[in-house]
Formats: C-alpha cells, structure tokens, sequence
C-alpha cells in the first residue's frame, strides 16, 4: 500500500507539473504585463497634472516590462516636456524603428516628424582626445554616463541639457575631470589633455607581516559553539499533506480574481476605444493607445483565468492523491491541448 501511494503521488506530481509548465512563463508575462499597465496608467494620469519629473520614470518602467509603440511615444513626449531633448529624439527614434518593424505606418511617421523637429535644436558636446592621452594604456573616457573610444576621432554627440561631467582615467594616473554647463541647443567642446602620472602609496614597514587582514577575526576551537543536536521531524503528515492542496487553491482563486478584473478593465477600455473610434479608424493617439490597452487587457485576463483554472484543478489532484493510504481508490489523470488552451482531466473512485 504505502508502494503504491508513494506511486500515485508521484504521478499526481508530475501530471500537474507537465500541466503547469506551460503556463508558468505566461504567467510570469502576465505579471508583467499588468504591472507595466500600472506604471502606465499612473504616468498618463501624472503627465495630464504636468507632473512630468514624476511620470518619466513610470514610463521608462513600463517600457522596460512591455516595450510598446505607445509608450515610447509618450515618454519622448515626456522627456522632451523636461527639456532632455536629446532623450526625447533618441526615443522617437527608437518608436520609429518599433512602429516600422511591426508594421504601424502612422505611428512611425507620427514619431518620424518628432525626429525631425528635435534634430535642429539637440545640444551637443564634442569630446577630443589629446595624442598624449591616446598613448596611455587602458584609457577610459566617459562623457557622462557614455563611454567614448579614444581612438576616434572627435564626434558631436546629442546631449541632454544641464551639467554634464567628462573624465579621463587609466590605472597609474591622476584622472581628469571637467564640469559642462550645457545650454539648451549649445554646442560645446572639450579637449582631454595628457595624463600626469600618479604615485604609487607607500607600504608601511612595522608590523605589515604580522597585521591581520581588515575585517577579518579569528575563532578558536574553544569558542565554537557546541553542535546543537536536530530537532526530531515533525509527527503532523496530515498538515504537511494540505501544505500543496491549499497553495494551489489560493494560486487559482488569485488567477481567477486577476483575470475577472482585467477582464472588466478590457471591456471598460474597448468601449472608450470605441467612443473614439467609431469607425474603428483611430486618427488619436489617445484612442489607438486604450485600444492596446484593451488587447493588452484582454490577453492578461485570459491566461490568468487559464492559470488560475489548472491551479484549482491541481490543489484537487494533490488533496485525493493524499488521503489515507487504506482508502481504497482508483484515480485516473489525462491532459489535452488544444489551439489556444491545454487543461487537465481527472476521472476515478474514490
């Protein structure tokens, strides 16, 4: 009996782990997805109160969870409100190339024109390297946050205005640093000079053998605490035996409450899409955003529901495959798969 028990479990476990690996990526979308609507909603919100500051990074979060067309646009909206108008190009740029690839023509040349009305104005800085310091080994030059090869010739590279730091640095060598105050559409130049060489530090002779490493301490024999004897395993298996059953029941009401929100969130976005877009031609911005909102809704709500649905289904496996092994029981376990859904089915005495 307990053989075939150990069995039964066994096949329960991996029934519902083939069942659930599919979804496990999906779900791990759906987090995402739905954290990026989120910190979108939360920017759009900020940026119709001017709170551009507050809004910019919301946008560059979400984009970073669920790249999209609609989201660039926005945040090089965003950024250019902030006065970074070297941001802001770069960032139309990049929803220009997105919109292109995936076969958006309005929207590509909506962020073509914001290219092309930011180019003029860019601030830029141009960085020259000195032949003195091109000949010292392992130059790093960074231009702000951008490192800049020393072997090339000097670029004008499109800057955000404000300050912006230069340095020079290599192993050996006192670093050079210079402080730019950049003007809105200002064109500067910064020349990185020479190196002077730096001196190496002076070890110290008393005591240098015997000095302990820094925040190293010593533990004798003595000191170490006396090994602590296990505590005896736990005589509560009825316990252990719900620990999966109830996990994944709470997993599946979650993704059943997840995907009836967003459902609802879906519908309630399509039918502003809508009032937009009656012709179901979105000449606004605006309305072709809630209409991937909608979609974007509607995907999250349907693989919740999806996972929520094999997560029920698994805390029942796991519960009957557990019970008192003298149960006498029969217990069959099958899946199946179809264009857009997979689930278990589950048929037995008990």
């Amino acid at each position: 009996m307990a053989l075939r028990a150990s069995s039964l479990l066994t096949l329960g476990t991996f029934v519902v782990a083939c069942s659930l690996a599919l979804p496990v990526a999906a779900q791990t979308n759906t987090a995402q997805k739905a954290t990026a609507e989120a910190y979108f909603d939360d920017a759009l919100r900020l940026m119709q109160s001017s709170s551009f500051a507050e809004a910019c990074p919301k946008l560059e979060a979400s984009q970073r969870l669920d790249p999209a067309v609609g989201t660039l646009l926005y945040l090089g909206e965003c950024y250019e409100r902030r006065g970074r108008t070297a941001s802001a190009w770069v960032t139309f740029r990049e929803a220009e190339a997105l919109a292109r690839a995936t076969s958006q023509p309005q929207r590509a040349e909506m962020a073509r024109a914001r290219v092309d009305r930011l180019q003029a104005g860019l601030a830029k800085v141009t960085v020259e390297v000195s032949a003195e310091a091109r000949a010292i080994p392992a130059l790093r030059v960074m231009c702000g946050t951008v490192p800049i090869d020393p072997t090339l010739p000097g670029v004008a590279l499109p800057v955000d205005p404000g300050e912006l730091v230069v340095e020079a640095s290599a192993p050996g060598y006192a670093p050079f640093t210079k402080t730019l105050l950049v003007p809105a559409a200002g064109k500067l130049s910064v020349q990185v000079p020479a190196l002077s060489r730096q001196a190496g530090p002076v070890a110290s002779s008393s005591g240098s053998a015997s000095a302990a490493p820094p925040f190293a301490t010593a533990v004798s024999p003595a000191s170490s605490p006396a090994p602590t004897q296990s505590a005896p395993p736990s005589a509560e298996p009825s316990k252990q035996s719900l620990a999966w059953p109830i996990a994944l029941g709470a997993v599946g009401i979650v993704g059943i409450g997840v995907g009836t929100a967003f459902g609802l969130r879906a519908i309630g976005k399509a039918s502003d899409a809508n009032d937009l877009c009656p012709d179901g031609q979105c000449r606004e911005e605006r309305g072709t955003s809630l209409m991937d909102s909608a979609r974007s809704s509607a995907n999250i709500s349907n693989v919740a529901f999806a996972v929520g649905a094999v997560a029920l289904v698994g805390g029942v496996v796991f519960y009957l495959v557990d019970k008192p092994k003298d149960a006498d029981r029969s217990l069959g376990l099958g899946t199946w798969v179809g264009a857009d859904r997979a689930g278990l089915s589950l048929r037995g005495s008990l």
